[in-house]
């Protein structure tokens, strides 16, 4: 009898490592998603702020005004050998004073033309888009889309 009890003891004991065993195993074993972890960075915030031909557009104590803007994109609806680029004339303004005039190129290189300890400023786009089968569009239509990273 005393072996049965033994028997029986080791048997709830083994029984008893395994629950605990398959329980832990459980708590260890999570689901990418289910984590909270922060395991890459974390994107820094963005804005994207239009500016408009013409009118100037405060970013803090910098401002941005177009002067002029040169679009030879490959127009929608037409098959070109180059996509084309638009180069835009922008003057720059520093707690209203002017500093310079910059000539940004939207390309691919999509380079921060502009940047302090506050924050980036990066060319985006340039809307309207060329389309064949519309007008030419006009200076004053044009509006420069600039992403503006804040720190």
């Amino acid at each position: 009898m005393r072996t049965r009890n033994l028997l029986s003891m080791k048997s709830l004991l083994v029984l008893f490592l395994l629950i605990l065993s398959i329980s832990v195993y459980g708590q260890n074993n999570s689901t990418p998603g289910d984590s909270t972890a922060v395991t890459e960075p974390v994107a820094v915030p963005q804005l994207v702020i239009k500016v408009p031909f013409g009118k100037r557009v405060a970013f803090g104590d910098v401002e941005l005004e177009i002067n002029e803007i040169i679009d030879s994109r490959c127009p929608k609806n037409v098959t070109c050998v180059w996509a084309g680029e638009v180069i835009v004339k922008a003057s720059i303004y520093i707690d209203g004073k002017f500093i310079e005039e910059r000539t940004l190129n939207l390309d691919a290189n999509n380079s921060a033309f502009l940047s302090s300890e506050k924050e980036e400023m990066f060319k985006y786009s340039v809307l309207p888009y060329p389309d064949v089968t519309k007008d030419k569009i006009k200076q004053e239509d044009y509006v420069l889309n600039v992403v503006c990273n804040q720190f």
